[in-house]
């Protein structure tokens, strides 16, 4: 594990329209996304909304770090469709499609596997192209005008630009690891990190409270920002867009009984089988190349 396999949580400089839509409309939309994806089963519209963030990607200019953070979902959505396939999360009874020695496959789990993981797919994709086109002191600046408690704000701000830091200082202090003829790579190479990574977050902390202190942070007075966000007629377009959509499709899922396929969409036992074993395999190769990385000199 190293610098360059962090997470890309943070923000990637950059002039692309997407970049300068107003933090609020781009927070509606992750918000519609989130309420959408779980209020509805339908899979063309969790995978249509997956694809529409992914289309915004280039827009923005993040296609590669976004595609890096979202590498995560491979052993998550592996693991998912496996487990949903022999263990499906909804009520019996279960309908048996195929048989692998002691493990029985039932089709029921194939679809809700798919629901599952589209709404994760989908509400992650658009987050992380939120985070990575938004700087943190402009999301801060946006929620106080909308009256959200300075503390709460400034949690969330300080949250977004300090896990950037502190993957940072991973990479630094296990490059330095590296050059003194200790193991630089691999998760055992993590662990002797976090004491060095610990302190220093304390050092940190301790002068973030002097400069808070210094800077009147308790008072009761105006707080002002020296970056100002300005809300353009463009901006509250794409937000009313947002709500609209997102309160239609909702309502239409719900109204439906969350518009579910599973009864109009069946899998045949051959396409349930190749699922589960390229799924098992996937998330099997992850865990052994993870073991393996851990040992790597």
């Amino acid at each position: 594990m190293s610098m360059q396999a962090a997470l890309p949580i943070a923000m990637i400089p950059g002039n692309s329209i997407i970049h300068r839509i107003n933090p609020l409309a781009k927070l509606v939309w992750v918000v519609g996304y989130v309420v959408l994806a779980f209020s509805t089963q339908n899979i063309i519209i969790l995978y249509s909304m997956a694809a529409f963030a992914l289309l915004l990607a280039p827009i923005a200019g993040v296609t590669r770090p976004l595609l890096k953070g979202a590498l995560i979902l491979v052993p998550v959505g592996s693991s998912l469709l496996a487990l949903q396939i022999i263990a499906p999360a909804v009520e019996r009874p279960w309908t048996i499609v195929d048989q692998l020695g002691p493990l029985s496959l039932y089709g029921d789990g194939v679809y809700y596997g798919f629901v599952l993981l589209g709404r994760i797919v989908a509400s992650l994709l658009l987050a992380l192209i939120m985070v990575m086109t938004t700087h943190p002191s402009d999301l801060f600046t946006s929620f106080a005008k909308l009256k959200v408690p300075y503390t709460l704000n400034f949690m969330l701000a300080m949250t977004l630009q300090l896990i950037p830091v502190f993957q940072r200082e991973v990479g630094i202090i296990m490059s330095a690891q590296k050059s003194r003829g200790m193991k630089g790579s691999g998760f055992s190479a993590v662990l002797p990190s976090f004491v060095p990574v610990f302190v220093g977050a304390i050092e940190r902390v301790q002068q973030l409270s002097i400069s808070l202190e210094s800077r009147g942070f308790g008072s009761n007075g105006i707080k002002t920002s020296y970056r100002q966000v300005k809300g353009r007629p463009s901006d509250w377009v794409i937000g009313i867009i947002g709500v609209l959509v997102v309160a239609y499709l909702s309502t239409i899922s719900i109204m439906r009984g969350t518009w579910s396929l599973a009864t109009e969409i069946t899998f045949s036992p051959l396409f349930v089988l190749v699922t589960f074993l390229v799924a098992a395999s996937l998330f099997a190769c992850v865990v052994l190349a993870a073991v393996l990385f851990s040992f790597k000199k």
